[in-house]
C-alpha cells in the first residue's frame, strides 16, 4: 500500500497525510506485514512513532507470527521496542519459531 511505501522509505510528509487521509493503519501487504513492520524494519523511527500515535495495533502478527516488537528486536531497535511497549506490545508474544 501507499502506507508501507512511505514508512519503507520514512516519507513522514506522507505518512502524516495519509493519516489526515484517515488510511487504514493495519492493512496488511502479501506476508502479512503491516505498515508499523515495515517501519520498524526500514528503520524508520518517526513513522513508526506517527503510526502509534494513531493507534496502529502493535499486536498484529506476520505470516512468521512476529510481531512489531519482533521486528524491533531483529534490528536492535531499543528505543522503539520500548516505544512499542509503552503502547502494549505483548512482551509474551511468541512467533512460530516459539
Amino acid at each position: 500500500s501507499a502506507l508501507h511505501l512511505a514508512c519503507a522509505h520514512g516519507h513522514v510528509y506522507i505518512v502524516r497525510l495519509l493519516m489526515y487521509l484517515k488510511c487504514e493503519l493495519d492493512l496488511r501487504d502479501e506476508e502479512n506485514r503491516t505498515a508499523l513492520m515495515k517501519a520498524i524494519e526500514s528503520q524508520q523511527e518517526e513513522c513508526a512513532t506517527i503510526l502509534l500515535g494513531q493507534g496502529a495495533d502493535p499486536n498484529i502478527t506476520d505470516d512468521k507470527g512476529n510481531t512489531a516488537l519482533h521486528y524491533a528486536v531483529f534490528e536492535e531497535n531499543f528505543s522503539i521496542a520500548e516505544e512499542l511497549l509503552l503502547h502494549k506490545a505483548d512482551i509474551e508474544a511468541k512467533n512460530k519459531l516459539g
